[in-house]
């Protein structure tokens, strides 16, 4: 239960275990949105470096569905209900 009304979790194990996964997740991702950012999802660049950002946007949206889908399976809590609590409660994302 909630004791503090910006209190995101639970307990800080769910916390915990919500970090470590954005982590790993965060460390697989990163590469592919960087890619398929620089080439506009593979529309810029070289025939080389669309193509590479061709397969950067689709496997990394591969990764977020999947991702999506397991977190709905297990009954996690869903990526924009977590945003929205964080920013209601005042946290920066990008601090």
């Amino acid at each position: 239960m909630h004791r503090a009304a910006n209190q995101l979790f639970c307990s800080p194990a769910h916390r915990r275990a919500w970090d470590n996964r954005a982590t790993v997740r965060g460390a697989k991702l990163f590469a592919l949105i960087m890619v398929a950012r620089a080439t506009r999802n593979g529309s810029r660049g070289t025939p080389a470096d669309r193509e590479t950002g061709r397969r950067a946007s689709s496997e990394a949206n591969m990764l977020i569905q999947r991702w999506a889908e397991q977190d709905h399976a297990k009954k996690r809590m869903p990526w924009p209900i977590y945003l929205g609590r964080a920013y209601a409660a005042g946290r920066d994302p990008l601090t």
